[in-house]
């Protein structure tokens, strides 16, 4: 199925959830987890403080995004009661280097129920047979050990430990990250060894 006001982005059912392209009229459900210290807190924004704030957001970096033909953010819809839960998506697509980081941020109400799991599917396939990506990276933090379970369930591989700057709290603190890839071969691979 296919987006009335962005045909280029297709829309994806699961059992569960919609994906769907992220409207300025999901800013109340979106500011209800960037409006959380503990959300944003490894994203490159800062806490989202009015609803007015998460609509510009929402207009100057999913829309503008989408209008510029990028299609790759999709809004989490949960089919039980129509509400966006979160959002996932492929970011720093290079079509040079055929690679891109997957990106996920779900409401917190909702985690532990294996929601990232179940959707990066989506957005692996969508980016290795509809972008034609060779590589998908991904980037969790040193306290995140059930990120690290759900990269690595999807066929993931451990890269590397470094150090990234990041600003929190007004302050500019090194924090330890953990990044995985997963090659294209090493999915399709996968996909026949199930």
């Amino acid at each position: 199925m296919k987006d009335s006001i962005y045909p280029q982005m297709k829309i994806i059912e699961t059992d569960k959830y919609i994906l769907r392209p992220i409207c300025v009229e999901d800013a109340i459900s979106m500011f209800e987890y960037y409006s959380q210290d503990k959300v944003v807190k490894y994203l490159p924004i800062k806490t989202h403080k009015s609803i007015v704030e998460t609509k510009r957001f929402i207009k100057n970096y999913f829309i503008n995004s989408y209008k510029k033909g990028n299609v790759n953010h999709w809004a989490i819809i949960d089919k039980k009661n129509n509400k966006l839960i979160g959002n996932i998506g492929l970011n720093n697509v290079s079509n040079k280097d055929k690679e891109a980081e997957i990106g996920i941020c779900i409401n917190p109400i909702y985690w532990g129920n294996d929601i990232a799991t179940d959707l990066t599917k989506y957005s692996l396939m969508y980016g290795f047979k509809v972008l034609n990506l060779e590589k998908i990276t991904a980037t969790t933090y040193e306290e995140n050990p059930r990120t690290r379970k759900s990269l690595e369930s999807l066929g993931f591989k451990y890269v590397k430990t470094y150090d990234k700057k990041m600003k929190i709290s007004n302050s500019v603190k090194m924090i330890k990250c953990d990044k995985y890839e997963l090659y294209r071969k090493n999915y399709i691979l996968s996909r026949y060894l199930d």
